[in-house]
Parts: C-alpha cells; structure tokens; sequence
C-alpha cells in the first residue's frame, strides 16, 4: 500500500504529465501477492478510480476482453465525481464485431453508422439484446476473443454502451484524434477496422494495438474531464508539501504469469509508446494509469533494463539494475534509470513478514523461541506463516527441540511432503514429481549450483529442470554480500528446509547420504575446499570440516575466514529430530575428538565447539534456546584470544552478532 502511495500523483499544477510505469509486485507461491492487491484495493476506496482483474480466475485470455473488462469496471458511477465514458472503446468494439460485407465501400459506412445508431437513443429494447448477441457471436468467430469471453462480452457491453449512448449521434464526427483516422473521418477508419477484424487479410494484433489505443484514448479524455487538482485533500499519496495535484487511476492485475497476462503488459506498453512517440508535443500525451500487476513467475520480457532476482549484481552489466523490495522502490527510482536501459516495466520484490507482524499473532514477544522459529522457519512467507502459526498457537515448545515441524501427522503423512505439494512446484514441469524435487535436494540447496551462471556438470535426472523451475518461481534470490565461492545464491529457507527434511525420512528412493555424497564427490566440488566442507559437513563428518578451518584460520583474514565458516554451517544435517540441540551437540564435539584424539589444540577444541553449536543452531527447523548462542560467542572469544592476526576486530564483530542471535 505504501508503494502505492508514493506513486499516486500523476502529475502536479502547471507541470505535463509523467510516465507511469506498469510495476509487477514479484513473490513465490504463497507471498500474498493477491492479499497485496486486495489490501490496496480497500485502501484506495472510492477515492481514487480503480480497476481490478485476475488473469488466474478464468483460463486463456485475449488483450481485447480484458479492455473490455477493465473499461466495465472504470465505467461504475464514482462518489463526487461524473461518470467516465468508453466512447472510442465501445464504438471500436461494435466496428470489430460488426458483419459488413467487405465489397463495397459506402455500403459498410452506412452499415456501420445504421449499426452505431442502433444503440443510440434513450430507452433499452430487447432487439439490442439481440443485436448485442449476434454481435457476442460474431466476436466468438473471429478468433480474436477466447471462446469463453464471448459471454463476457454478452454480460458487459450493454452496460458499457449504456454509459455512452447519449454521445453516440454526435461520436463520429467529434473524435478527431479516433486512432488511425490519419486525416479520414472516423468511420471510414471503422471500416478498416472492420476489415482487419473480419476481412480477408485478418490481422489480430493490428486489432488489438486499435483498441487498446482507443481504450487509453478514451482515459486520457476521462481523467482530464473527471480529475480535480487535490488540494489540501485527506489523501495518503506522496505529497509532502501539499501541493495541488492530480492522482492516476489504479489498475489492479492479478497473476499476470497466468496466460494472457504478460501479453497484456506487452500490449498496454507497446500503445503508450506508440502514442507517446506520435504526440511528441503533447503536454498530456501520458495517460494516467498506475499499473499494479502480481506474479509468481520472471518472465524474460521484463529483462530489458533488469536483473532477474537471482541474479548477482556484481559482475552484470550497467545496463541493468538490480529489483529492490516494495519498501525500497519509488517512482524516481523507476524514472531515473542511472546509466541503465530504460524500460516501461518496475520489477519490485514483496517483502517478506516481519518477525514484529508474526509476534502479533502469536501474541508472544518478538524474542521469543517460537517467533525466532517461525520467522526462520519460513522465511516470512506469509502463507507459510500460517501455516506454522495455526499449528503452534497455543503450544509450548522446547528450548533446542528439532522435531516441531517435521512429526507426521496422525495418519501418517509427512508435513514437509504435504507442503512441497501445495507449492505448485511441478505445474509448469512436464514428467517430473515432488518425490523428483526431493531427491534433487542437495543440488538446489547447494549455494553454488542454483545460480543460472554455474558451470558444474550434474548427473542427475530432472535437476537442471528444476534448477531452472526454482530460479523462474521465485525461490532464488541472489545473496547481497560478497560470496565465499563462486556463483553464490540461496534457495527460501521454506522450500529448503522442508525438501532436506523430507529427502532425510524418506523411506525409499536414493536417500539423504547418497545424494550428498554425489554431491561432495563430484569433481567441481572437490577443487573448492569450501564446496568440499560444505558437502561433508552436510554428510556428518564433522572432523574434517574442523581440520580445515583450523588450518585457515591464522592464514587467510578473519572476515573471509567467518565468511567461508557461515556458508559451511548453513549445510543441511540428516541428524535424528527427536533429539535435542544439548544431546546432539555433544556427540558432535565427541565425533570430532575421536576422529583427532592427539595433538588437539586449544584453537581445533574452540572450532570444534562452533561449529557443532553453529550447524545445529542454522538448522532452520530447530529452536533457538536462549544459552545456545553463549556456546557460539565463548568459543568465539576464546578463538579472538588465541589469534595470531591483527584483524581481530572481525571476531569481535561476530561475537556480538551472536550475542544477538545473528550469527551463524
């Protein structure tokens, strides 16, 4: 809603008109992108005009009928204001439907007037009716509507052609500016349009540029009439100042990943560019819709100018700039591109749900075990949030229990199954099943393979597909600190918690120390000592991921050191859930004791410590007592007395990074 504030002002008195970018609120499956648009819709109220439209509810759609669908919605009567008119729209639906005979020239004129002054006059008779049906059929046949919007169209123009009909005497002579009419009368342009529609030479995506032309003609016309300047006005927009001004009109567009939605983008964008381009003197030549669109899925479309959230930004191209979250993006990040290229579409990543947002609902303290767990657990993907809070409302849960969110449930399901399903990760991949994701656990969680940049070769059925599926959903965000290997990204902590947990107690099938050996023994991974540590960890062999970092740590910096140690320790584990953090910790110093019994340092025994309280604290399925991270901050402390380097001042930072649970 805030986004939205900021950018409602469409232009200021005594300044033109802006561009208006169409902005695509990104997020994976359960984000609350529709949640999102329904929010601004209530906040938007009857103040400001606005439509709504959800590409995900009804199958295949055309450009035409969401127009048309749109411009219903626009036309509703709004408080304080007239009423706005679809003219250039409705007569151009009526020519694109009509059945003249394309032989004679003049007789298709008169036609097509007698047709237009059919529906002009005062009172509603059941002949419209059926001229609007026959003109339904007539849409249905020329190919340029799904067959399913034949009956949009039955339900919607009589009402958008009520709206007009008073003007329709005098339309045809008045609109001069009737798209392509280059000079001509506005009905011989109607009749070219009849003939692109239903002529020989049929061409559909000439159709659609005319209509979509005559719809933003037809709000150019109706936000100069109906628009007030807002002076001092109760609105919540981005005016600090005051100042008079006019706010756009909102179109709100759901799952625009749905088909026909990044088509509609492509078609709104490419008309405003084309008028733009013809009125280059034109103070008002940019209409006033503010495009709000959700998707759960990138599309290459919007590349141009943007990084795919996956994507690092260092080493691309100054062409393109990275997407910033809701709670960055403002309109002038938008217009001022910096060097970039520009482009009609603003990318912007939803947020995730804050750990304040999730204490409220669970009416507990933000710093509480289990706000902690459910914030890591789900990454603040609301639905998750839900999912989790609903099942531990009103539960107490133990400090260092492992075993929350993974019990089966009383018929035997696996949860973690059960969520991977409702995620819709195999509704784009043909032949390939969540037992498929499942088992290709370790390569999507592995923060150097699920890059689109990696370079390794992987023996694995299906999981370059599913590489590629995650990355397109939404479930790769490329890391914002430096990378301690190459090709660093990271896989939501959601969706890779619960498909490691679910390959750990799947009882058939390649199992969780199969895959990770594959992965650990796989040649790219064993000429990076970190990959290398980061598999074997994954694996339980604690012992020597402890001999490494006992050997780096006097030789390279202490910042690179703890960079390399919070990417190890963010490798998965198949330990037993039912065992506490306490018990578990324990046996992992005693592992790492009996792999190394003589010559043991003070320096290994303090590594050991952190890195067995370390893995077990990442896990983001675990609780966090309120002692774990003393382990973590004295192990660190004693490392920080122990150095024989000067930057220990990097310790010391992670020292009290633990302190407040930041680290690892």
């Amino acid at each position: 809603m805030l986004l939205v504030r900021r950018m409602l002002i469409n232009r200021e008195v005594g300044k033109p008109s802006r561009p208006q970018p169409v902005t695509i609120l990104l997020g994976p499956v359960g984000s609350g992108k529709s949640h999102t648009l329904e929010a601004i819709r209530r906040d938007l109220g009857w103040g400001v005009v606005h439509a709504r439209f959800g590409f995900g509810q009804e199958g295949p759609v055309g450009t035409v009928d969401v127009l048309t669908e749109l411009a219903y919605e626009l036309s509703i009567k709004w408080r304080n204001r007239s009423k706005p008119q679809f003219i250039r729209f409705a007569i151009a639906l009526i020519a694109v439907r009509a059945q003249l005979s394309g032989q004679n020239r003049e007789a298709d004129r008169q036609q097509l007037r007698s047709l237009i002054n059919n529906f002009h006059g005062m009172r509603w008779t059941p002949q419209l009716d059926e001229l609007v049906n026959t003109l339904a059929d007539a849409a249905q046949e020329t190919s340029l509507v799904e067959p399913a919007y034949a009956e949009l169209f039955r339900r919607v123009f009589p009402q958008l052609i009520r709206g007009v009909r008073p003007r329709l005497g005098k339309a045809l002579w008045s609109l001069a500016d009737f798209p392509h009419a280059e000079g001509r009368s506005p009905l011989d342009a109607l009749v070219d349009l009849n003939r692109l529609a239903q002529g020989r030479a049929r061409d559909a995506k000439a159709v659609t540029e005319w209509l979509a032309a005559a719809f933003l003609g037809d709000v150019r016309e109706n936000h100069r009439r109906m628009a007030k300047p807002e002076e001092k006005s109760p609105c919540a927009c981005d005016n600090s100042e005051r100042r008079r001004h006019w706010h756009n009109w909102v179109l709100l567009l759901d799952d625009v990943d749905h088909p026909g939605g990044v088509e509609f983008l492509a078609d709104l964008a490419s008309a405003r560019e084309r008028y733009a381009a013809e009125h280059p003197n034109d103070h008002e030549a940019h209409d006033a819709l503010l495009v709000m669109a959700t998707s759960g899925r990138w599309h290459r479309e919007w590349g141009t100018g943007w990084l795919a959230p996956w994507k690092p930004a260092s080493g691309a191209s100054s062409t393109v700039r990275p997407v910033v979250e809701c709670r960055e993006a403002s309109y002038d990040d938008w217009a001022n591109p910096r060097g970039a290229l520009e482009s009609p579409y603003y990318p912007v990543m939803l947020a995730p749900q804050p750990a304040g947002e999730i204490a409220g609902i669970l009416n507990a303290g933000a710093n509480t075990p289990k706000v902690g767990l459910v914030h890591r657990a789900t990454g603040g993907l609301p639905k998750a949030v839900e999912q989790v809070t609903d099942a531990l409302r009103g539960r107490d849960v133990r400090d260092g229990a492992r075993d929350v969110l993974t019990k089966e449930f009383d018929d035997g399901q696996d949860p973690c199954y059960l969520r991977l399903t409702e995620l819709g990760l195999t509704d784009h991949l043909d032949d390939v099943h969540i037992d498929d994701f499942v088992t290709a656990a370790p390569y999507a969680t592995a923060p150097w393979l699920i890059p689109d940049a990696a370079q390794s070769r992987i023996q694995q059925p299906h999981v370059g597909r599913i590489l590629t599926e995650l990355r397109t959903a939404l479930w790769v965000t490329a890391k914002s600190s430096a990378g301690t290997t190459d090709d660093q990204a990271a896989l939501h902590p959601w969706i890779a918690a619960n498909l490691v947990s679910a390959l750990a107690r799947r009882g058939t099938g390649p199992t969780y120390k199969d895959q990770f050996t594959a992965l650990r023994d796989d040649p790219d991974t064993e000429h990076d000592p970190v990959r290398l540590a980061y598999c074997t960890l994954a694996v339980g062999d604690i012992g020597d991921v402890v001999t490494f970092f006992e050997r780096e740590f006097n030789r390279i910096p202490h910042a690179a050191w703890l960079a390399k140690l919070s990417l190890v320790l963010h490798a998965p584990d198949d330990l037993p859930p039912e065992r506490v953090h306490a018990d578990l910790y324990d046996d992992l110093v005693n592992l790492d004791t009996a792999a190394r019994p003589a010559e043991r340092t003070e320096i290994r025994n303090n590594i050991a410590r952190l890195i067995a309280a370390g893995w077990l604290t990442a896990d983001p399925f675990a609780v966090r007592g309120q002692d774990q991270p003393k382990v973590i901050v004295n192990a660190l402390a004693a490392l920080a007395r122990t150095s024989e380097r000067p930057d220990v001042g990097d310790l010391v930072s992670a020292i009290d990074l633990a302190r407040r649970g930041e680290f690892p």
